[in-house]
């Protein structure tokens, strides 16, 4: 393009630019001009007539569109054609304006441009046609000045304009000074209501026109002005409500329960005010919460909830757990006591959640919050603690009333949770305790436990002060289980001297009841007497008659209380005896017998007859009573002997156990002589008070030993005991002697005295048990020799007894042979009563025998007496009934006659001469027993090979080889057992089995009556071997010893069954049991303790 052609487009783009500057100008001036008429008329307008929200809120809205239209029409437009921006003006648009200006130039400037455009197409510079054309018509135009069709003074006309809307724009401001800030005001708060100037104005606080939803507001509205209303109205939705006149000038209203924003204006005549709008505020709330405990899990508690309750008791520890749903709620506080703690929302629901463990009670409030709202109290709450209370035990103990040593207890324990443990606790002086664990059920809140202990199993000292209790834990998980102790008892074991005593006391008891036993068995008799005289002679009525059967029937059930509390006593002398004082096998051997025939005193033939007795106190037959009578009389009568035989045996055991008791009193204070001695210079205070207590012992001693001496001396075949008075008075001189040596000061003379002292008392005590121990054997040596006698009586009237009830069968009752046949049995009864006052006088002093034969004697005695009468009554055939009855109980006697010889002979043989009762073995052969008993064999053979050569004596001959067979025979019985035992050594054994042979080939010859000096050389054969097999067993033994405490094992009883509770028991388990049913804590604890109460009562 040449030159000319952009010099003639250059000239057009400044035309263009010149045309947007020129619109821009009138732009601004006409934009100024309406945005200043308009504001003049709108405001004068608005001035006058107090446009309503309505109008303002459309002309503010059409203000803006108009505004906007027009500054982007006159305006904005023109801008963006001077910045080139967009679509303007085109060149034919541009020389259209021009020709406006330049009419001529019109067809000549088109030509141009069109030659322009089309020599720009053919982008051809060699046209030179086409040029020149353009280069000539340029030169034309060239110098037309195009600016000049485009005129800026032509704007002035809008100057006018805008001179006209300022001066109107003063000239009302002059006049009106505040119209344009009043109006402008309301125009730009276009939605806020304005009321036109009256005569008086509604004066309404709207900065409390605020409402807590669902509460009440109380509006109060005040006139101010020259005119004061009649009536002032609320206008709400088409609706007036009158307004409560409250002064000159103050009118109120009520809104009740505001549940939503309200509109309203006020009204009076035709004034009416703007319209006001309540607003409601949304008060934080709760609209529930759930409280969840959980309780520790040692308490076994369930987890529960509570519904809206703040107010809770919670045991120690629980966790806490609030659920809190809130309303119109953001945020949540929970405050304990001064600690703050916020409850976290969990979710968008408006929840709340909130946890805390509780060791403490608490007093905690809820506080919430929202925008409006800022921390407000919701509630205060008081979470109390139930603490874990301590353990409650009570302990009921009870004595073991044969059993001193022994207690049974019966504990009730009671806790809110459950326990841990339970133990039982005792001490001994100032030792440390001794605790043993005891099972309990730890889950159950209320329970019963039992338990026995025999202190007789623990290592006290006589005179120990032993104090024991119970203790139990609960199951506290908090504050670890806490204990408590029952009530503390406290056992006083008795030392030698209170223990003789007390066995003293119960013996003197025992004999008492059977003297007073025997008394009243006689006085029964003496009534049944009576009640037969009376019906057989017909002197007293029925009911004197029945009054009598009710005396005797009241003295048999005080005899059998009688009996029973002897019974006991005996059993309780013996317990006491066994667990704190004798270990003699022996004697507790004879403890068990004494025992079994207090037992089987009153048998069941005697209670049988007393039951028919009392039946008979209906029918009142004279001849059945009489009967019956006579029966219970002479059972009664045996039940006399067995009592004075049973105080006999009781006697003589209480002496022999009594002087075992002196004799280990004597070696106790001799072994304190003997420590007194050795205490030494530097204990001189010490030494004197100990020996003014042994001394005191040792006085007591005496008095009891002399005591026991003169009882001794009044029983039959009395214990020998050399008079040891002089022993006595030497050893109380010399112990005084010791203590007047202590008060002068001379240690040294006291010492050696008080070992004299000690080794005369060891002497003594050896005296009196070598004495008791010599006369215990030669009482049963006297013993056997009787009952061999006795038992060959009792063979040879079983002979006779036999050859009666022969003849008895082959003789008619009316022969005259058979009255002589009577006459014979009247005298085989005499011949048995011989017999059993004999046995009886055995049986006083030998428990062996008296237990194994029992009330046998007197039921042949009985059967002899029915014999006789049953033959008087010509009642043949039931007396030979009866007298075969009568030769089966003998032969059973008999061999339980033997079976007591065995155990005399035992008794025998064990016995080690020179040996103290109490350390027999119990078991273990005494060869020197058993070569006695072979050489009294011998001396027996020699003497019937005397009478056998002298060819006198044969029948005395053949009683005495069946002695020797006989004591032969259970000699070889015991040789039997002792190798069946076993606890002999092998070479000891082999020599008992070669004398077992002997013994054999012994019988052998005797049974053939070959009887020779081989048999008198095999004899010292025997008695040479038992020497031997004593030494061989010596030497196996020698450095051992063997204790037996098998009479202390004893077999406590169901502490269950000692309480007499067993019915309340069931009672209190048949209520209910608390650990199933809840009940609240101060009605649990009431509960408790009146369940207690009563299970004591």
């Amino acid at each position: 393009m040449g030159s000319k052609q952009e010099i003639f487009i250059e000239k057009l783009d400044r035309f263009i630019r010149k045309y947007y500057q020129n619109q821009l100008l009138r732009g601004l001036l006409l934009s100024i001009v309406l945005i200043l008429s308009y504001f003049l008329i709108v405001s004068y307008t608005e001035y006058l007539l107090y446009f309503s929200v309505s109008v303002r809120t459309f002309l503010a809205i059409f203000s803006v569109l108009f505004f906007s239209l027009m500054i982007v029409k006159l305006i904005i437009l023109p801008i963006i054609g001077l910045l080139q921006i967009g679509k303007r003006i085109s060149y034919r648009q541009a020389i259209s304006i021009i020709t406006q200006y330049f009419p001529d130039l019109q067809d000549r400037l088109i030509n141009t441009l069109e030659l322009t455009e089309l020599s720009a197409k053919s982008n051809s510079s060699g046209d030179s046609l086409l040029m020149a054309s353009i280069n000539q018509r340029m030169e034309s135009i060239q110098l037309i000045p195009f600016r000049k069709a485009i005129s800026f003074k032509s704007n002035l006309s809008y100057l006018k304009y805008l001179i006209i809307v300022f001066i109107a724009i003063i000239g009302t401001y002059i006049a009106l000074p505040d119209m344009y800030s009043s109006s402008a005001n309301r125009l730009v708060h276009f939605r806020k209501e304005y009321i036109a100037p009256a005569d008086f104005k509604f004066v309404v606080n709207q900065d409390a026109m605020k409402a807590v939803r669902g509460s009440d507001f109380y509006l109060e509205v005040q006139t101010e002005g020259k005119y004061v209303p009649a009536d002032v109205y609320l206008v709400s939705e088409g609706n007036q409500f009158l307004l409560k006149k409250k002064g000159s000038n103050r009118f109120s209203y009520l809104f009740r329960n505001v549940n939503r924003e309200v509109s309203f204006f006020l009204k009076a005549g035709k004034i009416t005010s703007l319209t006001y709008q309540l607003e409601i505020l949304l008060k934080p709330g709760i609209k529930s919460f759930e409280l969840t405990v959980k309780p520790p899990s040692y308490t076994k508690l369930p987890e529960r909830k509570e519904q809206n309750l703040g107010d809770i008791s919670v045991p120690e520890g629980s966790l806490l757990e609030w659920t809190i749903e809130g309303e119109d709620t953001n945020s949540v506080q929970v405050v304990f006591n001064d600690s703050l703690n916020r409850a976290d929302s969990q979710d968008k629901d408006n929840t709340f959640l909130f946890s805390k463990n509780i060791f403490q009670k608490n007093n905690y409030q809820i506080y919430v919050s929202n925008e409006q709202f800022e921390k407000q109290l919701f509630a205060n709450y008081t979470i109390d603690i139930i603490p874990d209370l301590y353990p409650q035990i009570q302990v009921s103990v009870v004595q073991d009333t044969l059993l001193p040593t022994a207690y049974y207890f019966k504990g009730i324990l009671k806790d809110d949770y459950g326990f841990s443990k339970l133990r039982f606790c005792y001490f001994i002086n100032d030792q440390l305790p001794v605790y043993i664990p005891l099972s309990l059920n730890r889950n159950l809140s209320s329970q019963e436990f039992y338990y026995a202990f025999d202190f007789a199993n623990v290592d006290v000292s006589e005179g120990s002060h032993v104090q024991y209790y119970f203790e139990v834990f609960d199951n506290d998980g908090i504050n670890k289980p806490k204990m408590s102790r029952s009530r503390q008892f406290s056992l006083l074991v008795p030392d030698s001297k209170q223990l003789y005593d007390l066995n003293t006391s119960i013996q003197d008891s025992i004999s008492n009841r059977i003297e007073k036993g025997i008394d009243l068995s006689q006085s029964i008799q003496e009534d049944i007497k009576r009640l037969q005289k009376n019906m057989l002679d017909g002197t007293g009525d029925k009911w004197q008659q029945q009054q009598m059967f009710q005396q005797i029937d009241s003295k048999k059930k005080q005899l059998d209380e009688l009996l029973n509390n002897i019974k006991q006593e005996n059993a309780k002398k013996n317990q006491l005896s066994n667990s704190l004082g004798q270990k003699d096998s022996l004697l507790i051997e004879k403890q068990k017998q004494i025992e079994k025939l207090l037992e089987n005193v009153m048998d069941d033939e005697l209670q049988k007859l007393f039951e028919e007795f009392n039946k008979l106190a209906e029918d009142f037959k004279s001849e059945d009573l009489n009967k019956l009578g006579n029966q219970i009389n002479m059972s009664f009568d045996d039940f006399q002997k067995q009592m004075d035989r049973n105080l006999s045996l009781l006697e003589r055991y209480d002496i022999e156990a009594r002087m075992n008791q002196i004799v280990d009193r004597i070696d106790k204070i001799a072994d304190s002589q003997e420590e007194i001695s050795d205490l030494g210079h530097k204990q001189e205070e010490k030494m004197n008070s100990q020996q003014v207590e042994e001394s005191q012992k040792w006085d007591d001693l005496k008095k009891d030993l002399q005591n026991l001496l003169e009882k001794n001396s009044g029983i039959s075949d009395p214990y020998q005991f050399q008079n040891p008075s002089e022993d006595l008075e030497s050893i109380s001189d010399m112990m005084k002697e010791s203590k007047n040596f202590l008060e002068e000061g001379k240690n040294s003379k006291a010492s050696k005295n008080m070992k004299a002292t000690s080794k005369k008392q060891k002497s003594l005590a050896q005296k009196l048990n070598s004495n008791l121990s010599k006369s215990v054997s030669a009482q049963l040596t006297v013993d056997i020799d009787n009952l061999i006698r006795l038992m060959n009586n009792l063979m040879e009237f079983s002979f006779q007894q036999e050859a009666v009830l022969t003849d008895y069968k082959t003789v008619d009752y009316r022969n005259p042979l058979f009255v002589k046949m009577i006459e014979e049995q009247g005298g085989l009864k005499e011949e048995y009563l011989l017999i059993q006052d004999s046995l009886l006088s055995l049986s006083s002093h030998s428990p062996q025998v008296a237990a194994l034969i029992g009330n046998r004697i007197f039921d042949i005695g009985n059967y002899l007496d029915q014999v006789l009468e049953e033959a008087n009554s010509r009642r043949k055939i039931q007396a030979n009934v009866t007298q075969q009855k009568v030769l089966t109980e003998v032969n059973e006697l008999s061999l339980f006659l033997s079976e007591a010889l065995k155990q005399l002979m035992e008794q025998m043989a064990n016995a080690m001469p020179g040996d103290q009762i109490g350390d027999q073995k119990g078991g273990k052969p005494s060869f020197a027993g058993m070569q006695s008993e072979q050489q009294s064999l011998k001396k027996m053979l020699e003497e019937m090979i005397q009478e056998m050569k002298s060819g006198n004596g044969k029948n005395n001959s053949k009683e005495k080889l069946g002695k020797f067979l006989q004591r032969q025979e259970m000699f070889q019985q015991n040789l039997s057992e002792i190798l069946q035992k076993g606890g002999v050594g092998d070479e000891t054994e082999n020599i008992l089995r070669e004398i077992m042979k002997m013994i054999d080939q012994t019988q052998s010859d005797i049974s053939n009556f070959s009887i020779n000096s081989n048999t008198i050389n095999r004899q010292n054969r025997i008695i040479s071997r038992l020497l031997e097999a004593e030494n061989a067993q010596r030497e196996k033994d020698f450095d051992k010893k063997r204790e037996s405490n098998s009479g202390n094992i004893i077999k406590l009883s169901n502490p269950t069954e000692i309480f007499e509770y067993k019915r309340i028991r069931t009672d209190f388990e048949g209520v209910f049991d608390d650990s199933y049913v809840k009940m609240i804590d101060y009605y649990n604890k009431l509960y408790l303790d009146y369940m207690i109460k009563i299970n004591n009562d």
